[in-house]
């Protein structure tokens, strides 16, 4: 026997909702909107009314008790039909009644709940004192003089809905008897009892498993150990720690083994693994698998973007034009049933093949699932992104969360683009002449945000400028656009078949965004706007996300941000909202120095000035490195430009050297097609020799970071120059405001983030313990003592070379040890 809980919203919605998928019914209602309305609507109800009134019930289902608790909106006597009322208040965009029937359904199951514990309460003789629980003395708090005080076997539940945008008030009631609100009741505590069975069964299972859980290889690799105790205290003492750890090292099974380990001790509910790419997540599950071979028994989850898992060639989320979205919860609780009874690594494909059977879309279905999982795998923005993350976690969290946060230096830009967003002109104008004359209340909305674009325009032209920041948001455009998304959220579930739907929900979308991030908006921000010759962009520049990062991770019990290319540890604890209390760790390389050489060319200037009269020095430097021995290379570049001008001299100097260069928007499969190029040793020429490749690919790029080219697929690679971002407006930003904070400025907005790109590419090349290779930085300032205090440990050894023939000879030396 056992004993469970669970609140009367989350047993009705989860046991009883029905109905679509429908992204037209779109809501940017808050918490905090409803809140105020419940408040307004409750006082307005007079002395009589009782609000907020508490409900909790302990019930038997076979040799299980399971507690039902929560508040009714409200509660009061109607004298004129003589019974009781319970009142369960609603608030949202769509007029009621374009809200579908199964919905004011859901609504009132919820006040049924509460109706049927007011009736169990009234009639029951035996209930607890007050003293003993505080929902009893129920009659004694709510009494109405003229109230009957015999049984009561009838029960009235309104709905009360507000409209928001045109504050309509809505008022419907249903009756039920005092019998069919027991079996109404019975049946969905019967129906919701498997489900907690299940859960507590497994996180039987689950702790058990992990307690006894070994860890998967007989032996840790260098510094895999202490990676692992430093992450497990990390967790189980509740803090967040930065960790580098090199490449190599195993940082993936040696955060996640710890992790599960706790859980495992009831030290912690659930574990978040977050990442920035595709592979990243992929080794995540590939750990997780290891782990259950070894005896692990966790459920887990991948979630994958809606675009790439949808079934559709163009995704449409309306019951309409899928399938899979028309009665998409009418079947879901039928296939999460079936996926978890039956899987327990979730991965993508397991997903599809689960979605197509059941007809469910498989986005949503990765998301319902989640919240049965131990271990659910995504992208950052599932946590970090305030327009996107798991509501569903995250809002209002219940459990104590892990998260672990893979190759976290890719979190610095990524959190500036998501605590930023843009708007522009264009998608105003284009709108406002698509709609027609009838639709003048949304087109005046529409024309209204146009038109203080083109006062923008109208001062900038005046001023004799195109681009602008100030520290002020722009307050006039908000206005304006807060009445226009209150416009389309009354517009759009009243005009599902309207020509110009698609058209109107992509701008309530970009909308909806952009007043989303102005929530944010402090001094950590700039408002910006760029004048172009067809378009004006205006945006909310987050130059320092930490804040917000910081109450993220505050979200979860403990986090752990780590990355093999994490230095200096200081600066990424602050631009990452480590907080003064975060712990701070750094490995050293698990793989002996003698097995990489790492030349700096002192003689080589890449900046801008001059790229030109360097670039001969480049080319030869290239070819030196690649004629030491055949093997595949890779060069990396700060631009496409310079990467362009320097392989058309090498492909002039060197045309029987086979080139391949990095695209500027090369789709997956040509991305697949340029790695399956890197075959172990070279490639292939006529008969059994082998011959050198050399890859062209710029800094920061796909294939500067994420991808595993072990062994001879990959034995050097050249990095030209110091890889700072190119100066720009933001940038120059980012510059300003540090300097004001702790006058770093030009470190943190340019000379950091560069050397970041530039470790993660010399990273490629030593992936594995066999693994020997070479790395050649074409730069002087390398050698300056600012470069060489940014260089991590196992490039202490790094040696400096002054003219081509020292390549030459230390590679060749190299080589031949």
């Amino acid at each position: 026997m056992y004993k469970g809980k669970v609140a009367v919203r989350k047993i009705v919605e989860f046991i009883l909702r029905r109905g679509d998928i429908d992204s037209r019914r779109v809501s940017n209602h808050t918490a905090q909107e409803g809140a105020r309305i419940h408040r307004k609507l409750q006082k307005e109800a007079g002395e009589a009314y009782q609000k907020e009134v508490f409900f909790k019930r302990e019930s038997q289902v076979g040799k299980d008790k399971i507690t039902i608790e929560g508040r009714a909106d409200g509660l009061f006597y109607d004298h004129e039909k003589a019974c009781w009322v319970i009142d369960e208040i609603k608030t949202s965009e769509p007029f009621y009644e374009d809200i579908p029937s199964d919905q004011i359904d859901l609504f009132f199951a919820q006040g049924m709940v509460y109706a049927y514990l007011f009736l169990l309460q009234k009639n029951d003789e035996t209930a607890h004192t007050q003293e003993e629980d505080p929902s009893a003395g129920l009659q004694e708090k709510i009494a109405d003089k003229d109230a009957p005080k015999e049984r009561l076997e009838h029960i009235d539940v309104q709905l009360t809905y507000y409209q928001t945008t045109e504050k309509i008030i809505t008022r419907t009631r249903r009756s039920f008897s005092f019998p069919d609100l027991t079996s109404f009741y019975e049946d969905l505590l019967n129906e919701y009892h498997k489900w907690m069975v299940f859960e507590e069964n497994w996180r039987r299972v689950r702790n058990t498993s992990l307690q006894l859980l070994q860890f998967p290889y007989e032996s840790f690799r260098k510094g895999q150990r202490e990676l692992a105790a430093a992450a497990y205290k990390t967790l189980k003492t509740g803090q967040r720690l930065f960790a580098e750890a090199p490449t190599g090292t195993g940082k993936t099974i040696s955060t996640i083994f710890p992790a599960l380990k706790v859980l495992g001790e009831a030290g912690g509910d659930r574990i978040f693994y977050l990442t920035a790419k595709t592979i990243t997540r992929q080794v995540a599950e590939d750990a997780l698998q290891q782990l259950a071979d070894t005896g692990s028994e966790t459920k887990s989850v991948t979630l994958t973007a809606k675009d790439k898992i949808c079934f559709l060639e163009e995704r449409n989320c309306t019951p309409e034009h899928c399938p899979y979205a028309q009665g998409y919860y009418n079947r879901i609780n039928e296939a999460l049933w079936d996926l978890l009874n039956h899987e327990n690594q979730i991965t993508r494909s397991i997903i599809e093949s689960y979605g197509r059977k059941h007809t469910v879309c498989p986005f949503e279905l990765s998301l319902d699932v989640s919240v049965f999982c131990d271990v659910i795998i995504g992208d950052y923005n599932y946590l970090f992104d305030p327009t996107v993350y798991l509501r569903r976690f995250f809002e209002e969290p219940e459990e104590d969360y892990f998260f672990l946060v893979d190759e976290a230096h890719n979190l610095v830009n990524r959190s500036k683009e998501m605590y930023s967003a843009t708007l522009q002109r264009a998608l105003f104008s284009e709108l406002s002449k698509k709609l027609p004359k009838e639709q003048a209340k949304l087109k005046r909305a529409v024309t209204k945000v146009d038109k203080e674009f083109k006062q923008v325009a109208a001062l900038a032209k005046e001023e004799g400028w195109v681009y602008h920041h100030q520290a002020a948001p722009h307050e006039t455009l908000l206005k304006q656009l807060n009445r226009l998304a209150e416009i389309m959220k009354e517009w759009l579930p009243a005009n599902e078949e309207n020509p110009v739907q698609e058209e109107v929900l992509l701008c309530y979308f970009e909308v909806n965004h952009y007043l989303k991030i102005s929530e944010f908006y402090d001094d950590h921000y700039e408002t910006t706007v760029e004048i172009t010759p067809y378009d004006i962009r205006i945006k909310q520049f987050c130059m320092d996300p930490a804040p917000f990062l910081n109450n993220v991770l505050d979200k979860g019990k403990s986090s752990v941000l780590f990355s093999a290319s994490f230095s200096p540890l200081p600066y990424y604890q602050e631009v990452l909202g480590g907080g003064e209390d975060a712990l701070r760790y750094r490995l050293p390389s698990p793989f002996p120095p003698e097995k990489q050489k790492i030349l700096v060319a002192d003689y080589i200037q890449t900046t801008y000035h001059q790229r030109t009269a360097s670039l001969p020095l480049i080319v030869e430097a290239i070819q030196r490195m690649i004629a030491a021995k055949v093997g595949n290379y890779m060069v990396f570049f700060p631009s496409y430009r310079y990467l362009d001008d320097v392989a058309a001299a090498f492909s002039s100097q060197y045309p029987d050297v086979d080139i391949l260069i990095q695209g500027t928007a090369m789709d997956e499969s040509e991305r697949e097609a340029f790695m399956t190029r890197f075959t172990p040793g070279g490639q292939m020429k006529e008969g059994a020799e082998k011959q050198t490749m050399l890859a062209f690919c710029v800094l920061g790029g796909i294939f500067s970071e994420g991808i595993d080219l072990k062994g001879e697929r990959l034995i050097g690679a050249a990095i030209v120059g110091v890889g700072l971002p190119q100066i720009n407006h933001e940038q120059e930003l980012i510059r300003s405001y540090y300097d004001q904070k702790n006058h770093a400025g030009f470190s943190y907005a340019y000379q950091l983030p560069g050397m970041n790109k530039v470790l993660q590419a010399a990273g490629r090349v030593i992936r594995d313990v066999m693994d020997r290779g070479v790395v050649l930085l074409l730069d002087q300032r390398f050698q300056t003592p600012v470069y060489q205090s940014l260089f991590p440990m196992h490039w202490q050894h790094a040696q400096r070379v002054s003219k081509p023939d020292d390549i030459s000879h230390q590679l060749q030396a190299f080589w031949a040890e």
